[in-house]
């Protein structure tokens, strides 16, 4: 009897386990999307190399990586398609050198966030900001990139003056006798 009953906490224990693991697949999934489009789309925007690569792991590197270019060092100093090359590299070096499944998220978290202080800074034209910006992506597991991404997509999209809600134009007004009932006129969307 006592064997049975081990053997369903285990079996509990092995349920829960794989619930959670599913839960946070689906968070990470989540999160790479959101982030793989936002970054799109600020790559697109800014005209940068290979945008496409925002959507493969160390492909954000390279695409974030070109907008230290004029943020973080001198405009010109560096080939913005060098430098997303050279942190597309360390980004791989630094991620097969982790000894373990935790080493390696934590690694790869790491340089995502030093990546992204290119683009902290080209939202926030604040180099100190940037940075704690940065450190606040490790201490939220990458969600403050997705916060600041969809923000500054937004400040460029009010840039070239492409919002992102598009407004209908607005009609006449109906012009009729005052006493008649017009229920499209009247129609509260």
């Amino acid at each position: 009897m006592i064997h049975i009953e081990i053997f369903g906490l285990f079996a509990g224990l092995v349920a829960i386990g794989i619930i959670v693991l599913i839960f946070i697949a689906a968070l990470g999934l989540i999160k790479w999307l959101l982030q793989g489009y936002f970054l799109f789309r600020i790559a697109e925007r800014k005209n940068l190399d290979i945008p496409l690569l925002s959507f493969v792991p160390f492909g954000t590197f390279y695409v974030a990586g070109q907008e230290f270019d004029g943020n973080v060092f001198q405009k010109g100093s560096f080939n913005p398609k060098h430098l997303g090359l050279i942190f597309a590299i360390t980004g791989l070096v630094v991620y097969f050198l982790g000894l373990s499944i935790g080493d390696i998220a934590i690694s790869y978290l790491l340089m995502e966030s030093i990546i992204f202080i290119g683009l902290f800074n080209a939202y926030t034209r604040n180099m100190g900001v940037a940075i704690l910006l940065a450190i606040l992506n490790v201490l939220t597991a990458g969600i403050a990139a997705i916060v600041v991404l969809f923000l500054y997509h937004r400040k460029l999209s009010k840039t070239f003056n492409d919002p992102v809600v598009r407004e209908e134009p607005v009609s006449e007004p109906h012009r009729g006798p005052v006493d008649t009932d017009d229920v499209d006129q009247h129609r509260n969307i």
